[in-house]
């Protein structure tokens, strides 16, 4: 198809300001200490209704502040380890008590000195890993016989998907600029250059093959999905048509998994084999 537009700062400026009014990111997160303890709150409250969370020993892969952590040992009765790749500030106030917080790569360090866990957490951190496969690589070894873990990560091709939602409003940004284009928004919007969040491009598709490939199981799977501007995808078709609109609607996978030999537990809802089997039928190459 021949390219209908000149993906330049021009276009970027004319998209922002026309999505000004209708962000695509109406209310973005914010981060005081009573807004990261109510998402905490709010984000386990989800996991309970997947997985038990009572009186585990519970591993936080991309612990960040550390707030998941400190409600797990104070909520649940769990002896909790969150790593992350770089220390925080609240790490002193909110360590200790059944809370060990370090700094630790899973897809690189010894894994061993970890133990292993009932359970394992990591909510929107997934995408930001240099190195998937190897971090579920390394899921897989800290996972406990009978353990379950739950991943929560953004997928690539999603409207979102960029990070930049506080300062682009239009969908998909990420897909249809280079980052020399993000730049030079940045440069003439806040005088310096900004980019697009690094993130890795890993598709649902790549997910549930990198699963297969460990044998981890996914006991729940299910995918967040975004209301789909048709009339947006209709103009920017000679980009975004090259992929598929499940990818373009869809934000975020959830999963819960297990080891292929570990007793199955009843989920609250049927896993949703169909998506599963139509993803696995493809064969994104592992990295």
């Amino acid at each position: 198809m021949t390219p209908r537009h000149t993906y330049d700062l021009e276009l970027f400026l004319q998209l922002n300001k026309e999505y000004e009014a209708k962000p695509i990111v109406a209310r973005p997160r914010t981060f005081d200490e009573q807004s990261l303890d109510e998402a905490a709150a709010k984000r386990l409250g989800k996991v309970e209704r997947l997985v038990d969370l009572s009186g585990k020993r519970v591993l936080e892969i991309g612990s960040g502040r550390g707030h998941i952590c400190r409600r797990l040992a104070d909520h649940y009765g769990c002896e909790v380890v969150g790593v992350d790749i770089k220390e925080y500030d609240q790490w002193e106030s909110l360590s200790g008590r059944n809370v060990d917080l370090r700094i630790h790569d899973v897809s690189a360090d010894d894994n061993a000195s970890l133990g292993t866990f009932d359970l394992i957490l990591s909510f929107a951190v997934w995408e930001h890993v240099e190195h998937p496969y190897a971090a579920l690589q390394g899921v897989k070894e800290l996972l406990g016989p009978e353990g379950r873990a739950y991943l929560y990560a953004n997928l690539y091709r999603g409207p979102k998907a960029s990070h930049r939602y506080r300062d682009i409003f239009f969908p998909w940004p990420h897909l249809l600029f280079t980052d020399e284009v993000f730049a030079e928004f940045y440069l003439h919007t806040i005088g310096h250059e900004r980019r697009a969040a690094w993130v890795n491009k890993l598709t649902a598709a790549h997910y549930c093959f990198y699963f297969d490939r460990l044998e981890l199981v996914p006991e729940q799977l299910f995918f967040s999905k975004d209301v789909f501007d048709a009339g947006f995808y209709a103009r920017f078709e000679d980009v975004l048509g090259r992929y598929p609109r499940f990818d373009l609607s869809h934000d975020f996978i959830h999963a819960v998994l297990r080891h292929r030999d570990a007793k199955p537990i009843e989920p609250p809802a049927p896993v949703k084999r169909g998506a599963l089997s139509r993803l696995l039928r493809g064969n994104p190459t592992a990295s």
